[in-house]
Formats: C-alpha cells, sequence, structure tokens
C-alpha cells in the first residue's frame, strides 16, 4: 500500500496546493482572464481528488475503473485527472447519470458528469482540444462561474463521505464500548 498511496508530507502539500489553486482561480477571476480560472479549477479539482482518494485507497484498490500499469494498479501520484474522475464514479463518490458517450441529458446528469465537464474545459488549454471542441470562441465568465459551482458541489460531496465514514467510527467504538464485557 505504502507505493500506492501519498506520504503524509505528500498528502498535505496535495491539500496546500488544491487551496492554491482555487486561490488563483480567484485572482484570474478579478483580472477575467477565464480560461486561465477554468484551468486553475480543474487543478483544484485534482488535487482535492487525489487527496481524497488518498483516504480510501482500498476502495480505490477494489476499483475496477482503477488505472493500471503492466497488471498492476499505478500510484496516485500518477493518476490523470481523468482516471481519478472514473474512479470516483465508480465508487458513487461522484455520482453519474450518464456515460461519456450519451449525449447530454440536463435531466440525467448528476455530480460525477459535472465533473466531466470541468475537465474538459480545463483542457481546452491545449490547442487542438480548444480548437475541436469550440472554434472561434472564448472561454466566459459564465463558464469559470460553472467550474467553481462544479468544484464546490464535488466537495460537498467528498466532505459528506468523510462525514459518513467519521460517524461509521464513532458509532462502532460507541457500540464497543457499550457491549456488555465477558468476566
Amino acid at each position: 500500500m505504502s507505493d500506492f498511496a501519498l506520504t503524509e508530507e505528500q498528502y498535505n502539500e496535495v491539500v496546500r496546493l488544491s487551496r492554491a489553486y482555487h486561490r488563483e482561480a480567484h485572482r484570474c477571476r478579478d483580472c477575467k482572464a477565464y480560461l486561465a480560472g477554468c484551468v486553475m479549477m480543474g487543478a483544484a479539482l485534482e488535487a482535492s481528488l487525489l487527496a481524497f482518494v488518498n483516504c480510501y485507497p482500498d476502495e480505490a484498490l477494489r476499483s475496477t475503473r482503477a488505472p493500471t500499469r503492466r497488471g498492476t494498479i499505478k500510484p496516485l501520484a500518477q493518476w490523470s485527472l481523468a482516471e481519478f474522475l472514473a474512479v470516483a464514479k465508480e465508487r458513487a463518490w461522484l455520482p453519474s447519470g450518464l456515460s461519456l458517450d450519451e449525449e447530454w441529458s440536463d435531466k440525467k446528469a448528476q455530480i460525477g458528469d459535472y465533473t466531466e465537464v470541468l475537465r474538459q474545459i480545463r483542457n481546452l488549454i491545449h490547442p487542438t482540444q480548444h480548437m475541436l471542441a469550440l472554434p472561434h470562441k472564448r472561454i466566459t465568465k459564465r463558464y469559470l462561474k460553472m467550474s467553481f459551482e462544479i468544484f464546490d458541489v464535488a466537495t460537498e460531496y467528498f466532505l459528506n463521505k468523510i462525514g459518513e465514514s467519521l460517524r461509521a467510527v464513532f458509532e462502532a467504538d460507541t457500540e464497543e464500548e457499550n457491549a456488555p464485557k465477558n468476566p
């Protein structure tokens, strides 16, 4: 497991980076650098996912979508945003109502689908991606606003999962304390 997960120092750095990217996206918004802001929000999401998945390594390792190289699951530090999202959707950490090849439906879309949209917006930093996806179009304030909203909702899902895990630990401890003692 130690080769898979982050060290405590790496984990702390990833959390710091997520906050730094988020702050940088706010600066980008303030100076109307909307594409740069979207890239920063994509980076903040990726860092948050890395930190989150590091908290649930056993679940990540059981995922059928965990990325492999030569038959073994890659260390977390080598996963891409797309790979994090695939595992998060498969584990229902970020529920998804659409498949990647399915036409968009606001009625069926869930947070996992919207995080995929944020990944695609982030990837517009690549000239070929931008040229093919949005020829002759700019990334506007609306895209950045949506990126912030997607990040915020995804973060809520992460925090809810962590809260559920903590509750389960506390309940197990309470049951153990209240269990009759055998003399």
